[in-house]
């Protein structure tokens, strides 16, 4: 079983295809054919079937897949250690509460060290990005912390960026947080209850009652809605400015210890000591006032 061999199969598994992989390979379907059957003969199993000429891959194939991208990530990452023409080429996350106002600071400063980097991003939420990462279609992700509410940063190393506030944001109409605190609250979506649980949590540290909870998968759409008068919604700070909402709702400040969230990046093992990774902690932790 050889790299070339995985990288082959790891193409027909993402395109579900021999004849797609071998055009993406710029070579004919027969060379992509033998290479399957031979990973399959090291193997001694069979990978994918074929059923009314389409090609549907085994309960296997998906176990191997795991462990193709994983070896494939650390032969790339070994390339880029000891090649110092690395150009710098990066796949990242963000959440979707952070890309707004990160993104904008973190891409020029990346390019200024990586000018010929490729770098693709990816906004979900943190549950999401962090298996992405796990499973190597991410280099790194800047997510929230869940460490305490989940186990999918388990296998990832952490490295804390910076604390944001949390605020409560209400309609413009709304004059104080004790009339705020009276309507009911949006929240973004997110696996193992993510801001849900971070509204609720702040709502039992002030003895207040729980409230009526609406969940919606985008920014964009908590804030119509707020902007609307249907609703409040506990965010990051950071979240204020990146939607330049300073003069189109009311912000409160929420006291006590819970009214923060600490943002992370995430990253497995075998690229600690990346210099890719290196410089996106310079520049995520360089000043974090900055970034909230």
């Amino acid at each position: 079983m050889d790299l070339q061999s995985l990288r082959t199969f790891k193409l027909v598994m993402d395109l579900g295809s021999i004849t797609a992989a071998a055009e993406q390979l710029h070579t004919v379907q027969p060379n992509v054919t033998a290479r399957i059957r031979k990973l399959e003969q090291d193997l001694g199993t069979a990978l994918f079937q074929r059923a009314h000429r389409r090609l549907i891959p085994t309960h296997e194939a998906q176990e191997l897949l795991g462990y193709a991208n994983a070896m494939l990530s650390l032969e790339q990452a070994a390339m880029k250690a000891i090649n110092p023409k690395d150009q710098g080429h990066i796949r990242l996350g963000f959440i979707d509460s952070q890309a707004g106002h990160l993104l904008p600071r973190f891409i020029p400063a990346y390019q200024n060290r990586y000018p010929e980097a490729e770098i693709t991003v990816e906004a979900g939420v943190s549950g999401y990005l962090n298996r992405e990462v796990e499973d190597c279609r991410l280099d790194a992700a800047v997510v929230v912390d869940r460490r305490v509410r989940s186990r999918d940063q388990d296998n990832l190393v952490t490295h804390k960026l910076f604390t944001e506030p949390l605020v409560y944001l209400a309609p413009k109409n709304v004059t104080s947080l004790e009339e705020a605190l009276t309507l009911p609250i949006m929240v973004l979506v997110q696996e193992g209850g993510g801001y849900r649980n971070f509204a609720i949590d702040w709502y039992r540290s002030q003895d207040l009652v729980s409230p009526k909870v609406m969940e919606i998968s985008t920014i964009d759409g908590i804030v119509a809605c707020i902007r609307a008068g249907i609703c409040a919604s506990v965010l990051p700070l950071s979240i204020v400015n990146s939607f330049e909402l300073q003069a189109r709702v009311s912000r409160f400040s929420l006291p006590g210890e819970d009214a923060e969230i600490s943002i992370v990046l995430t990253h497995r093992p075998e690229l600690k000591g990346d210099q890719r990774i290196g410089k996106l902690l310079q520049i995520l932790q360089g000043n974090p006032r900055k970034l909230s």
